[in-house]
């Protein structure tokens, strides 16, 4: 029972600590809320996609943008599939 309630707090804290408040010009939402229904994301899900990628393209100057998109594709696949033990 005790580890059923850490992880309710656990998850109740990253959700509390998730949601901030942040002033965006109108034409920058519009931009993002238009991607977001074309990407089939939430807007604050296009947000956090947007961040994600310009910050790995500030980090890795030299690779292409297209080479960074496949890479956060792979790896969030990676971390979709569970991994199986062969026996």
């Amino acid at each position: 029972m005790m580890c059923y309630f850490a992880t309710f707090w656990y998850l109740l804290k990253e959700y509390l600590m998730a949601h901030k408040s942040v002033k965006l010009t109108e034409s920058l939402m519009e931009l993002a809320i238009s991607d977001a229904a074309n990407s089939m994301r939430s807007t604050p899900m296009q947000i956090e996609y947007y961040y994600r990628l310009a910050r790995l393209a500030e980090q890795y100057e030299d690779l292409p943008i297209a080479m960074i998109k496949s890479l956060m594709i792979s790896s969030q696949e990676k971390a979709d599939i569970p991994f199986k033990f062969r026996r």
